[in-house]
């Protein structure tokens, strides 16, 4: 999996390779943070279905001792997944 801190797109032909600030890296961003500060702290969970699932998954991964990169990467991969769903599941009632 990538870091949030990934490198981001050089413009071809740019002197000075100044980085391109594009989608998917801001979206990567935005995900790291909900996790770290929706999800993580048990205080500020999302008070819905998609909040009480991470948050549990997010508890018992603490709770077996696996380290706290890992588990943030494996609730961030569940997250999407959960997300995604729900979008479909929207789109599908329009």
């Amino acid at each position: 999996m990538r870091s949030p801190c990934a490198p981001s797109q050089e413009s071809s032909g740019d002197l000075h390779k100044s980085k391109v600030v594009g989608g998917s890296d801001l979206c990567r961003k935005a995900l790291w943070q909900w996790v770290f500060t929706r999800i993580e702290p048990s205080r500020s969970r999302l008070k819905n279905d998609i909040g009480d699932r991470l948050g549990e998954i997010m508890d018992a991964e603490k709770l077996s001792g696996r380290p706290v990169r890992l588990i943030r990467s494996r609730v961030a991969a569940k997250a999407v997944k959960l997300l995604f769903k729900e979008f479909v599941r929207e789109l599908v009632q329009i």
